[in-house]
């Protein structure tokens, strides 16, 4: 029984769809590099995987229209958040701010003309992904600005990447509870809940910081003291079309 359950464990059936994948496609050599390599395995430690936490500021929810405004990351290695290693790049694009987004991530027009061309910016990003499980705070904007990336400059379809979503560990946490009441699921209202302090600027760097932070309090909530293997672990995926 063992041994069908982890044959049908989320994370060995993303390595078989990276095989997959590998095998359909002809990937340039920074693509092959990240899907290449190793995922963790079921009996490691959750406490001891590698992660980079990261971030999109965007004028919209809509890659096709809207624009990605500015990337923050930072490495989240054996429980230790490394702020030596945290990066926050402008994108040089300024035709879809529009005051609504720039009142809420406070970026304007003169600070993306000091930009990073896109390309370099999301491959750069490709680049610190390798080995690490990509760990966000809802990441239905991060994985559908990438996935749009990686279709229109390389032709592919989403890559089969290994992420962590703090917002539905949370979301889960509170359906287990019981909990009738409509929760609030932002970022801040959500480290409020579990004790941690809040921050007045808001950005992708600063957002990436608050959801590693967030992050290594689940994980001494859900797991200090017991099993912490990955098997328990609820993953999320990019699933190749």
């Amino acid at each position: 029984m063992s041994t069908i359950f982890s044959y049908f464990h989320p994370l060995n059936k993303l390595k078989r769809e990276r095989e997959a994948y590998l095998a359909k496609y002809k990937l340039p050599d920074n693509l092959k590099a990240l899907l290449l390599a190793p995922l963790p395995e079921l009996d490691d430690d959750i406490f001891s995987l590698d992660y980079l936490s990261v971030d999109f500021e965007t004028s919209g929810f809509e890659p096709k229209t809207d624009s990605l405004l500015s990337v923050g990351y930072l490495p989240l290695i054996k429980q230790q958040l490394i702020l030596s290693q945290a990066e926050e790049t402008f994108i040089f694009c300024a035709e879809h701010i529009n005051a609504e987004t720039a009142v809420i991530n406070h970026i304007v027009p003169e600070m993306l003309e000091q930009g990073l061309p896109l390309k370099v910016v999301m491959d750069e990003l490709l680049a610190k992904f390798v080995g690490k499980v990509i760990l966000v705070h809802g990441s239905i904007v991060e994985k559908s600005f990438l996935n749009y990336y990686i279709e229109q400059e390389y032709g592919l379809p989403p890559l089969p990447l290994l992420w962590v979503d703090t917002l539905q560990i949370e979301k889960s946490l509170h359906m287990y509870k019981n909990n009738s009441e409509t929760a609030d699921f932002r970022l801040g209202s959500i480290r409020e809940r579990h004790n941690l302090p809040e921050y007045s600027a808001h950005g992708a760097l600063v957002d990436s910081l608050a959801t590693g932070e967030l992050y290594l309090a689940l994980l001494k909530l859900l797991f200090e003291g017991t099993d912490s293997s990955v098997r328990h672990m609820h993953f999320d995926y990019t699933r190749p079309i």
